[in-house]
């Protein structure tokens, strides 16, 4: 049984985020005495890691973009990918919880890797990002199921 299911948007927070740590990454090798050559291609390294992480985390436009989350009463998470593909999955215990910003780890049962997804105010609906919130921090403690989202706006 679903207990809820959070719809993921682009984020303008995270597209900034990825910019400026780009930046800096990109401007580092022009100050190392490094040979021309060497600083060429990490500045391509940083170039093609700023493209695949404004399309996959922060734009939501690679066919591997995690665009729904769903959260389910037995404790289990499945996410569903751009391309339509919905994937059960293993909230790992390296996530991280603030009101500013989620970052859950997500291992896809079958898979060898994890994947993160950065939620952020602006790319999640602010009640579904608030009770997913509560359900991360209630989740290593009792069972889920025992746990009421009670909504006071």
């Amino acid at each position: 049984m679903i207990t809820q299911r959070i719809s993921i948007k682009s984020s303008v927070l995270i597209s900034i985020a990825v910019c400026v740590v780009h930046l800096a990454a990109g401007v580092l090798p022009w100050l190392v005495p490094i040979p021309m050559l060497g600083k060429a291609v990490l500045s391509f390294a940083i170039a093609f890691s700023l493209i695949y992480f404004m399309a996959r985390d922060a734009g939501l436009h690679a066919a591997n973009s995690i665009v729904a989350l769903e959260l389910r009463s037995n404790g289990d998470m499945a996410m569903q990918l751009l391309k339509g593909e919905w994937l059960d999955c293993v909230l790992l215990e390296s996530s991280f919880v603030s009101p500013q910003m989620t970052v859950i780890n997500l291992l896809p049962r079958g898979r060898r890797f994890s994947r993160r997804l950065i939620l952020v105010p602006d790319n999640v609906d602010p009640r579904d990002f608030r009770r997913l919130r509560i359900w991360l921090r209630w989740k290593g403690g009792e069972d889920v199921s025992a746990v009421q989202f009670v909504d006071t706006q």
